[in-house]
């Protein structure tokens, strides 16, 4: 067997430039529903999702253009585990330590559902420098057979 790509892969077209942005819209696929990658990935969810890409090369793709978005692997599982594993880790952990220390279910879920909500809101806060850790790239690939299906 060959080795599985080091990176996520979506084909998209260009909407829009706004300086050193990209806009690009991309498509959730029909391979998608059995992509390795789907659980991560959040494009089997919606039909249209429009991505924004930081572009510095000398000359960005004009609107209309079709791209390949390009996101490493491990950006992907590290983006898994701060909306969802973390969270997840942090309210179970919270749940059991709050009903053993006061017998209260209900306040237990109480506690644990506020600091979620903490947790979102700090993350929320921190969105720009979040979002400058995830890098999408754009791919120009050589012809349009390539982005027909994602390279997951």
């Amino acid at each position: 067997m060959g080795k599985r790509s080091e990176n996520i892969e979506h084909p998209g077209v260009v909407q829009k430039l706004e300086g050193e942005k990209v806009f690009v819209k991309i498509e959730a696929q029909a391979a998608c529903g059995s992509c390795h990658s789907k659980s991560y990935c959040g494009m089997v969810e919606s039909v249209d999702k429009v991505v924004e890409v930081s572009h510095t090369g000398a000359s960005p793709p004009a609107p209309g253009t079709r791209v390949l978005i390009v996101l490493e692997k491990s950006l992907g599982y590290k983006a898994l585990f701060l909306g969802y594993l973390f969270p997840f880790f942090v309210l179970l952990f919270s749940l059991f330590l709050m009903v053993s220390l006061t017998g209260n279910e209900g306040l237990a879920a109480l506690v644990s559902v506020i600091l979620m909500a903490i947790y979102y809101f700090i993350l929320f806060q921190n969105r720009e420098k979040v979002k400058k850790e995830f890098n999408f790239r754009l791919r120009i690939p050589p012809s349009d057979n390539s982005l027909t299906t994602p390279d997951c």
